[in-house]
């Protein structure tokens, strides 16, 4: 073995090192959303219903399975009990807080129609103020609540398969061949980064 192998090879080992634990909690939380029938760990029942819904529309059911489908809300459950810390804990909990007051009633009381132009407003204004939003406030919580669903979509069963492209083991070369057969526009399941 020479050097730059030797290099490479304790790279990956110090890297795998550090971020084991945190891909250990992320696997464990989406080994947790297929067991979708258990009560929730980390939220109340009324909050998990709330996210339920809130992850409802940002990835519904369509001609394939939508984020409940996938067992989205179990997983963000699991996520916040296993892997945030206790602030950021804190930060989704008083951003939920703040979603449920910004409404003034119960959001699932709201109708479809007025559920979803809710949550389009918030994630709109979002991205509108980028990081300058506090990270306790409603769109927070809408946006955080996305980028968790998303996560945890793509990462399940359903998302990986039927949603995106997926090859059991891929390397195979397939020169020439026409769209339909390369995925037909469908992305490719990549490694993802999740930051609040």
């Amino acid at each position: 073995m020479n050097r730059r192998e030797w290099l490479k090879c304790t790279s990956v080992l110090a890297v795998g090192a550090v971020a084991a634990p945190s891909l250990l909690a992320v696997l464990n939380a989406h080994a947790a959303a297929q067991n979708g029938n258990a009560a929730p760990s980390f939220f109340s029942q009324a909050q998990s219903d709330l996210v339920s819904a809130v992850v409802d529309i940002i990835i519904p059911r369509s001609d394939t399975p939508g984020a409940l489908d996938a067992g989205v809300p179990r997983f963000i459950d699991q996520m916040f009990k296993d892997v945030y810390t206790k602030d950021e804990q804190q930060h989704y909990l008083s951003a939920l807080a703040a979603f449920e007051k910004k409404i003034g009633k119960p959001f699932l009381q709201l109708n479809a129609a007025q559920r979803k132009a809710l949550i389009t407003e918030l994630h709109e204004e979002a991205l509108a103020k980028s990081k300058d939003f506090e990270p306790a406030s409603a769109p927070a919580f809408v946006l955080t609540t996305k980028k968790l669903a998303m996560l945890g979509f793509f990462m399940s069963q359903p998302g990986c398969t039927q949603v995106l492209q997926y090859v059991l083991v891929p390397g195979a070369y397939h020169a020439d061949i026409p769209l339909t057969q390369a995925g037909n526009g469908k992305a490719w399941a990549v490694e993802t980064e999740l930051t609040i």
